[in-house]
C-alpha cells in the first residue's frame, strides 16, 4: 500500500495511550496529572518528527512526474535517482 509513512507515525503514537493509561490506573490525580504532563509532551515531539517526515514526503514530489509518494520504498527510490552534489530543486521558481 501507499501508506507505509502514516503507519510508522500512527504506530509510534500509541505509547501516548500506554502512558495516560498507567496514569489512570494507578488510581491517584498525582501520577495522573504525571501522565498526562508525558503524553502532552511525547505529542509535541510527535509533531516535530511529522513535520520532519513531510519534507521526506515533499521532496519525493520533485521528480519527473511531480507525483509523490508515501510508501517507504518509493521514497527510498526518489532519493537513489537524484544525483550526489547536484543542486535541490526543492526552491526553484517558477
Amino acid at each position: 500500500m501507499n501508506i507505509g509513512v502514516l503507519f510508522m507515525l500512527g504506530i509510534s503514537s500509541l505509547s501516548v495511550l500506554g502512558v495516560v493509561m498507567a496514569g489512570w490506573a494507578s488510581n491517584s490525580h498525582y501520577p495522573l496529572l504525571g501522565a498526562l504532563r508525558a503524553s502532552a509532551q511525547m505529542v509535541s515531539y510527535e509533531i516535530a518528527m511529522g513535520l520532519a517526515v513531510v519534507s521526506a514526503v515533499l521532496m519525493t514530489s520533485l521528480t519527473k512526474d511531480g507525483n509523490g509518494t508515501l510508501s517507504m520504498i518509493g521514497i527510498v527510490q526518489a532519493s537513489r535517482r537524484r544525483k550526489p552534489g547536484s543542486s535541490s530543486n526543492f526552491f526553484r521558481w517558477g
